[in-house]
């Protein structure tokens, strides 16, 4: 096969398909990209059998055909090549040639026979949702997805299309991140995607405020299909039953502070320098009538802070894992945050002060009172 492209146009895919071709398997085509020329575009696909990414840039084809290329390799080499047009043949012995600007690289191609076809998902189940939306939605959640492999349906997400709403819910054994948002119009439907996947989505999503181009779902019973833009995400589903997650948000709080959201968030980080796996230290909480003391003690040293609050109801003592509060204070998109207490080992509710289409619970760890 023969064609021309733009260095460019190369460029910006080729970081992203190469993301779904797996760094280490016995099975030599999967950590390949496969190039398909066909009528005035180059195809690229990247596929390690759980998640898959396709587009597709213009190219000016001579020849039409279908070869697998190294993905590291034929990334690094184009990357390095001078600006400007590229042409790109392969001849009859696989040996993939790239020319431009008086330079001319090669490297070994590969049979396209053995790559695995990509999930024909036949079933017009889906859903329409905004880029930005969906993008703000995963990043405000995703922090909170398992990483125990024993589980393996929380290690991905859970969405949700349900009473004229989108819910998207993250958890594991300590902590949970729900976000919801209006969206009227879509079929009521719930499937939990890889947090692999996930984050490869976060990422192709873009800031498309005017939602010119929605992010475009369809499903089977097995996989899910992401239009976003010219690249198409296939990904896996994770099979099992996600919990009733509405059950694990508490009510009746006895205790509401609304803080800064930078000072705890300084705080907090303060706190982290003194933190690691060798000296794993909870972070001690005393809500009073207008302010909040703060401290954390071990061997490496002390930080003790005392930030002003609003409260209302009981006076309480708690102690937090400081990673995991952090992570969900860095998740609230308002300039205060909202904690809800109930006791000192019950689990806690964070919201943003201004609104409740966010919701990050954690459960508490013991300190002296």
């Amino acid at each position: 096969m023969k064609y021309t492209c733009q260095k460019s146009d190369l460029c910006e895919v080729l970081p992203n398909v190469a993301k779904a071709a797996s760094a280490k398997t016995p099975m030599e085509a999967l950590s390949a990209i496969c190039l398909r020329v066909q009528g005035q575009e180059l195809e690229l696909t990247g596929y390690d059998l759980e998640l898959g990414i396709r587009t597709q840039i213009p190219a000016a084809v001579e020849e039409e055909g279908v070869v697998l290329t190294d993905s590291r390799l034929f990334s690094e080499l184009v990357r390095r090549m001078p600006d400007g047009v590229l042409q790109i043949e392969t001849d009859d012995h696989l040996k993939i040639t790239i020319t431009g600007g008086g330079t001319s690289c090669q490297l070994p191609g590969m049979r396209a026979d053995e790559y695995p076809d990509l999930p024909d998902i036949e079933q017009e189940q889906g859903a329409v949702i905004p880029q930005s939306l969906l993008k703000n939605m995963i990043d405000q959640t995703i922090y909170a997805v398992s990483l125990d492999e024993t589980k393996p349906i929380f290690t991905g997400e859970l969405i949700e299309m349900a009473d004229d709403a989108l819910n998207i819910v993250a958890l594991d054994n300590y902590r949970m991140a729900l976000r919801t948002e209006p969206l009227p119009g879509q079929e009521p439907m719930k499937f939990v995607v890889p947090a692999k996947a996930l984050r490869e989505i976060e990422h192709l999503l873009g800031d498309d405020e005017k939602n010119e181009n929605p992010c475009k779902i369809r499903l089977d019973q097995h996989h899910a299909m992401f239009e976003i833009g010219h690249y198409i995400v296939y990904t896996r589903l994770l099979a099992g039953d996600f919990i009733n997650y509405r059950r694990s948000i508490p009510e009746n709080a006895k205790t509401e502070v609304t803080l800064s959201r930078r000072e705890l968030m300084d705080s907090l980080e303060r706190c982290g320098l003194l933190i690691s796996e060798k000296n794993k230290t909870a972070v001690r909480f005393q809500f009073e009538e207008d302010r909040v003391l703060i401290s954390c003690q071990n061997v490496v040293g002390s930080v003790d802070d005392q930030l002003p609050c609003d409260m209302t109801g009981e006076k309480m003592v708690i102690g937090f894992n400081n990673r995991y509060l952090l992570d969900a204070v860095r998740a609230v998109q308002s300039d205060r945050v909202r904690l809800f207490l109930t006791a000192a080992d019950r689990a806690v509710k964070i919201m943003e002060a201004d609104g409740d289409g966010s919701v990050a619970i954690i459960m508490p760890v013991q300190v002296r009172r």
